[in-house]
């Protein structure tokens, strides 16, 4: 008889392999469970394709996770859920294993009732890839998709798109649409199927890509806010490296109509500076997009702050005096002059009991957030050393890259660690000096000067939560640091 299902469960300890299967005794006699160590691992995966793969490790052992690349890397196991099973494992050996594709975390002391459900749900997920694989392969006959990426074609793209952007609405499900184009690549020999891997693995299964043109790609986000957009987005800039610029712009779908979501897209993106940021539109973006109305350029503390709106209570109050009647009697003139002070009157004692309200709570925020802070101090840590390397760096090396190319006898210097991070540039004695420091809890602070012979010319100081710093908020910093030096060099 043959099988539907085949779970592999690979560890070196016999024990735990004969645990987990024993406790596997309540799935279908239909599938089949195979217990493999790490040095039969490989060529068993590759011959027999399974279902599913429980790996087990001990204390984040490392034979573990390069397992799990292979997998990832293999064309025929990418999509096979893997359930990572460790044992006294660190926070950052559970963050690098999700890195590298691991589908699910099982905790010890194992549960059988657990197990099998995670073991059932992973089975249904590699059912649905497979019958995802088979209606690409449809489509690709078809000639509607790429064969080779998977990707949407050109000409049936905005179809595909209209689709699911519809459907998404009628669902109210939570959903983001993303144009990311390629503005440039410092090295001469870029291989553009680099960009097209680098998308295609930086998405989930139930994502998807569509072709704009060569240069220029849909990315559609079933189930994802974005805060979920901004995660792909600095995976795809990590592994394209620093010697590619590209820039995207990326809509929370609501009720817009599905014409104007694809052309204020590409509205964002035509009007975002070239430095490889991600402009997210707005309500407003929609009216500037009709009004065509350029906005004032902004100083680099200001970029990072959101531009002035009227409030709503300002407009309300706009719409009334617009709406009040014309008094032509004295008694209505009074009358209206009274109404208008009693409502100052109220609008004064409401204002002084928030105020009192605020007072007397003040003490009791102050030590709930010193309390937060501290109970959160390893958590941020962590976040920003995984910013370190996953936005800080790249984006810096990219700077200095693209800085030397343009000018060969620049001399560029990068350092990025937990305790100091600076890129300094120099040429002809025109200094650019940037700075971060890291108070350990949750503030960044920045540093800013271009200075010429040991004069100060220009500086700035500033300050971010390390929880709201993104790839965005950095790029804007370096590019206006950036072109505000190359004004000074052009000057001498």
């Amino acid at each position: 008889m043959g099988y539907n299902n085949t779970v592999a469960i690979i560890s070196n300890n016999e024990f735990t392999l004969s645990e987990i299967k024993n406790m596997l005794v309540l799935l279908r006699d239909i599938d089949k469970v195979e217990c493999i160590d790490y040095y039969e691992a490989d060529e068993f995966i590759k011959k027999t394709i399974p279902s599913v793969i429980i790996l087990h490790s001990t204390e984040s052992d490392k034979n573990c996770l390069r397992l799990l690349k292979k997998i990832r890397s293999s064309e025929k196991t990418k999509n096979v859920p893997v359930i990572l099973y460790p044992e006294f494992s660190s926070t950052d050996y559970i963050v690098e294993a999700f890195d590298n594709g691991v589908s699910d975390i099982l905790t010890s002391p194992l549960k059988d009732y657990e197990l099998v459900i995670r073991v059932i749900w992973a089975i249904q997920k590699s059912e649905e890839a497979q019958i995802m694989e088979a209606k690409d392969n449809f489509l690709a006959k078809l000639g509607i998709i790429d064969h080779k990426t998977g990707f949407y074609k050109e000409d049936f793209s905005l179809r595909y798109l209209e689709s699911v952007v519809s459907s998404a609405k009628a669902n109210k499900q939570k959903s983001c649409l993303v144009l990311i184009k390629i503005l440039s690549a410092i090295d001469v020999n870029f291989d553009k199927n680099m960009f097209k891997e680098a998308l295609k693995s930086s998405i989930r299964l139930n994502d998807t890509i569509a072709m704009k043109d060569e240069n220029t790609y849909y990315i559609f986000l079933s189930k994802a806010k974005l805060n979920g957009v901004y995660s792909v987005y600095e995976r795809i800039l990590s592994k394209l490296g620093p010697m590619t610029s590209i820039n995207a712009s990326v809509i929370e779908i609501q009720d817009e109509l599905f014409d104007d979501i694809i052309n204020v897209l590409e509205y964002s993106i035509q009007k975002a500076p070239k430095n490889g940021e991600m402009a997210i539109v707005s309500k407003q973006d929609f009216l500037d997009m009709y009004k065509k109305e350029e906005k004032e350029e902004l100083g680099i503390s200001k970029l990072l702050k959101e531009e002035p709106k009227k409030t709503i209570k300002q407009q309300e109050i706009q719409v009334e005096q617009n709406n009040i009647p014309e008094h032509n009697s004295e008694e209505d003139k009074i009358n209206l002059g009274i109404k208008i002070m009693q409502e100052k009157v109220k609008e004064i004692e409401t204002k002084g009991e928030k105020a009192l309200l605020t007072h007397k709570s003040e003490a009791l925020k102050e030590a709930e957030t010193r309390e937060i802070d501290e109970r959160n101090a390893t958590l941020y840590k962590q976040a920003y050393a995984k910013k370190l390397r996953m936005i800080v760096e790249p984006l810096l090396e990219k700077y200095a890259a693209k800085m030397q190319a343009e000018y060969p006898l620049l001399d560029a210097n990068v350092n990025v660690s937990p305790h100091s991070t600076f890129m300094n540039f120099d040429k002809d004695d025109v200094k650019l000096n940037f700075e971060m420091s890291y108070d350990g809890i949750k503030t960044l602070k920045f540093n800013l000067k271009v200075s010429a012979l040991n004069t100060e010319l220009e500086s700035d100081s500033f300050e971010l939560d390390v929880m709201e710093f993104n790839h965005q908020a950095l790029d804007v910093i370096l590019q206006t640091l950036v072109d505000e030096y190359k004004n000074y060099l052009s000057e001498n």
